[in-house]
């Protein structure tokens, strides 16, 4: 009956995105137009002269941000018309000097004159180049700084009027073609899972409550995970995992102790086995793999494009493809990692591998879920794995894709690898490969034509020795 209760019980669940002073406030400028903005900012002005502490703080920051935002994207469409019209200048002057260097009736050219033209035009080229780099200088500190005043309001958890405002700079970065666009913190993707999380935060704190009254600790767990709730993720999470080892799967336990930081407790579960099997990790059916899984992988991006990574040691450590980390001449490009819920952070990478295709990284971010690493003996022909990787470009949450396992030991490239049934976007590369227990049984490498490779658990084991 509980169980019939937790998927009743929703359906009289109506989320509402709760409305805030401040968030009403700049709804208008869901139309990001130059009147609106002068709207908005009168109603600002309006809440500053009548609020509490807390309102004049906010809204004098909201107030500066949209002005110097709308002013400076003026600017540089002014700039721009300028360019244009510069341009529109300078190739009047090069058909000039074209005309110039042209024989006239006596058989003649005008060099000096052709030259002045050609130098004419260059000038204002370079004119109207000097004033692009500029703008876009101006630009980025300009976007830098509204995305603090976002920060702020997330921290404050005005989410109404962060949804709004983040929503505004991503239309408003969009039409500024002209100049360099910055990337951005408050991308289409984080902004969606805010937008989720506000709808959905008080479902998911009831669905939570009512599956722990049910005995579904996992279940708890994830949607606490989802609502943000970090007491209540920490709770039932400890829960669970002293659930995890009387039940005899110390594997999952010292794993979910990990995750919650516990790491003495962690080590003590790990002297009393410190040789894990395949067994002691609990078997996971559809869902409860993905709910499991899912939330430790991880975007990774540098200027050789985006893949997948995952965390796999606690306190912020990434593992990924070395591929994407290097240039051509192998040197270190810069690298940021994007998660889940889409903060995005600088990553050091700590080392690469020289023979295989496998990097380690390390993020200033402690609170993550993380996979524990696989037994190359536990790969099998004919066995069904995952193979979890960020293909979506709009979201930052991990699709799964069923494969199987061809051949587990099968060198290609002079690497160790798996060959598997799958197909899979480039976007995967570096995503990991899980059996069913939630234990990583290899790195996604490439796919071609339902044939692909992984690096097998052996060699991911060799290189983790050395961090």
């Amino acid at each position: 009956m509980k169980c019939v209760a937790l998927i009743i019980l929703p359906l009289f669940i109506v989320p509402a995105l709760l409305g805030s002073e401040l968030g009403g406030a700049v709804k208008r400028l869901e139309e990001p137009t130059i009147e609106n903005a002068k709207l908005v900012l009168e109603e600002l002005d309006d809440l500053i002269a009548k609020g509490d502490a807390r309102r004049v703080t906010l809204g004098k920051k909201m107030h500066r941000s949209v002005k110097r935002l709308f002013t400076k994207n003026h600017k540089i469409n002014e700039g721009r018309k300028i360019a244009e019209a510069r341009e529109a200048k300078a190739k009047q002057f090069d058909e000039n000097a074209r005309q110039w260097l042209k024989p006239n009736i006596h058989g003649e050219v005008n060099k000096l004159a052709a030259s002045a033209a050609f130098r004419d035009a260059r000038e204002l080229r370079r004119e109207s180049q000097w004033s692009q780099e500029k703008s876009s200088k101006e630009w980025l500190e300009e976007v830098v700084d509204y995305e603090r005043m976002l920060g702020d309001l997330r921290f404050s958890k005005e989410d109404e009027a962060l949804i709004t405002l983040a929503s505004v700079l991503i239309k408003v970065v969009k039409q500024t073609s002209w100049v360099d666009r910055p990337s951005l913190k408050y991308d289409e993707a984080r902004i969606q899972f805010i937008r989720d999380r506000v709808v959905n935060i008080d479902r998911w704190l009831t669905l939570a409550a009512h599956a722990t009254d049910a005995g579904e600790l996992e279940l708890s767990y994830d949607f606490y995970r989802k609502a943000g709730s970090e007491s209540g993720r920490f709770r039932v999470g400890a829960e669970l995992a002293g659930q995890l080892s009387r039940e005899g799967y110390l594997g999952s336990a010292i794993n979910f102790w990990k995750r919650l930081g516990e790491i003495d407790r962690a080590d003590e579960l790990q002297k009393r086995m410190p040789n894990l099997k395949n067994e002691d990790y609990k078997s996971l059916e559809g869902a409860a793999l993905t709910r499991n899984v899912a939330p430790a992988c991880v975007r990774i991006s540098t200027a050789n494009g985006k893949e997948t990574g995952f965390f796999y040691k606690e306190g912020g450590y990434v593992m990924t493809c070395r591929r994407i980390l290097l240039d051509q001449e192998g040197k270190v490009l810069p690298v940021r990692v994007t998660l889940e819920d889409g903060q995005s952070f600088k990553a050091k990478v700590l080392g690469v591998s020289e023979r295989n295709d496998i990097g380690a990284l390390k993020i200033e971010c402690r609170s993550h879920e993380l996979l524990p690493i696989g037994d190359r003996e536990d790969l099998k022909s004919g066995l069904t794995l995952k193979l979890f990787g960020l293909s979506a470009k709009d979201k930052n949450i991990a699709d799964v894709i069923p494969c199987t396992v061809l051949s587990p030991m099968d060198s290609w490239k002079n690497q160790p690898t798996s060959e598997l049934a799958l197909d899979a976007s480039r976007e995967c590369r570096g995503g990991p490969i899980v059996n069913q227990r939630g234990r990583v049984m290899g790195i996604f490498l490439t796919s071609k034509l339902g044939s692909a490779r992984s690096l097998e658990a052996g060699a991911i084991h060799a290189f983790l020795k050395h961090f």
